[in-house]
C-alpha cells in the first residue's frame, strides 16, 4: 500500500518523464536551429539577476620603429556599455485528479507535452526575436541596430554590417558579397579582422535555396560546371527556424551569415525547473503543474555578423 508521500512522488514522476521527453525533443527535419544551439547563440552561465558587458577597443596595428626609438603606446579603451536583465519565464496547467487517474484516450499526457512544447517555443521565439528584430529595434551596446549600415567604431569611424537593395536577395552573388563584408569588417580600433564565415541562418522560405547555393557539387543557378567553392572551401552550414519567417512576425526574404566568433549569446540564469502542487491542497480535486525558467538573450556587437533584408 502506497503513502500519501509516495503516491505524489509517483505522480510528479510520470508528469515529469513525459514533460522533459518532449522539451528534450530533438527535431530531425535537417538543420532546424533552436536556442539551445550553441553554434547560433553562445551559452553563458551566470549567477546574477542581470548581465552588464563593455566594448572593448583594443589596440591598433603594430607601427615599425627605429632601433633606439620610444616603443609607441596604443591605450585600450572600453566604453558602450550594455546591461541585460535576466527574465523569469513561467506557466503552470491544472490536471484534475479524475482526468490524472483515468487518463481517458492519454488527455492528460497530450497536454502535458504540450505544456513542454510551449516552454522549448517559448525559448525559441525569445531567442530569434535578435534576428527578427536585428534591423529595427534589437540594439547592440553602441546603440544602434544588430544589422545596421554605420556602427560607430571606438576609435573612429564607422562599419556596416547589412547588405541592402536590388541585389540583397539570397543568392550566390549576394552570399559572396556578405562573405566579403564579413572578412573585410573592423574592430573597434579600425583594424580588419578576417572573420570566418561559418552558418547561413534562414527562414524556412529560404531554406531550400540556401541548400542549393552552399551544398550542391557544383556552382547553383548556372549552366557552367564552376566548382561550388562555397561547399568545397568553406564549408557553410545552413540553420532555419520557424521563427524567422513572416508567420512568426519575421521575413521570408531575409537572412544572416555568421563568423565563428559573434556576439549573439544566451545568458543563462536558471534552466527549466518543474513544481508539482497536490490535489489534496486545492479546492477541487485538482493538480497544478508548474514550470519555470529563467534567460535573457542579447549581442553586444556587430563583429561577426552580416544581414540583409533581402528587398
Amino acid at each position: 500500500m502506497f503513502t500519501e508521500a509516495q503516491n505524489f512522488s509517483i505522480v510528479q514522476t510520470e508528469l515529469d518523464g513525459v514533460f522533459f521527453q518532449q522539451f528534450d525533443y530533438t527535431e530531425t527535419f535537417p538543420g532546424v536551429a533552436r536556442a539551445t544551439t550553441g553554434e547560433i547563440f553562445k551559452p553563458q552561465e551566470t549567477t546574477h539577476a542581470a548581465w552588464i558587458q563593455s566594448i572593448n577597443k583594443g589596440s591598433g596595428l603594430f607601427p615599425a620603429v627605429g632601433e633606439t626609438n620610444a616603443v609607441p603606446l596604443s591605450t585600450p579603451q572600453v566604453t558602450n556599455k550594455q546591461t541585460t536583465a535576466i527574465v523569469t519565464f513561467a506557466q503552470g496547467i491544472d490536471i484534475s485528479k479524475q482526468l490524472f487517474d483515468d487518463n481517458m484516450h492519454g488527455v492528460w499526457a497530450a497536454d502535458v507535452e504540450d505544456f513542454a512544447q510551449k516552454a522549448r517555443d517559448t525559448q525559441d521565439y525569445n531567442a530569434f526575436a535578435l534576428f527578427r528584430n536585428g534591423f529595427t529595434s534589437a540594439l547592440t551596446a553602441d546603440g544602434v541596430t544588430i544589422f545596421n549600415s554605420a556602427h560607430p567604431l571606438i576609435g573612429g569611424g564607422t562599419q556596416s554590417n547589412v547588405l541592402s537593395g536590388a541585389s540583397s536577395s539570397l543568392s550566390p552573388t549576394s552570399l559572396n558579397n556578405a562573405i566579403t563584408n564579413l572578412v573585410e569588417q573592423k574592430d573597434q580600433s579600425g583594424v580588419i579582422k578576417g572573420n570566418v564565415p561559418n552558418l547561413l541562418l534562414v527562414p524556412p522560405a529560404l531554406w531550400k535555396h540556401a541548400i542549393e547555393i552552399t551544398q550542391s557539387a557544383l556552382i547553383a543557378d548556372s549552366g557552367n560546371n564552376n566548382l561550388n567553392v562555397y561547399r568545397s572551401a568553406l564549408g557553410i552550414t545552413v540553420w532555419t527556424s520557424h521563427w524567422l519567417g513572416t508567420a512568426a512576425g519575421g521575413s521570408d526574404t531575409a537572412w544572416f551569415l555568421l563568423a565563428r566568433r559573434h556576439g549573439f549569446t544566451r545568458l543563462i540564469r536558471q534552466g527549466i525547473e518543474t513544481a508539482l502542487t497536490d490535489w489534496r491542497y486545492s479546492n477541487n480535486l485538482t493538480y497544478r503543474y508548474q514550470a519555470n525558467f529563467r534567460e535573457a538573450y542579447f549581442c553586444a556587437d556587430y563583429a561577426g555578423s552580416v544581414g540583409s533584408l533581402g528587398v
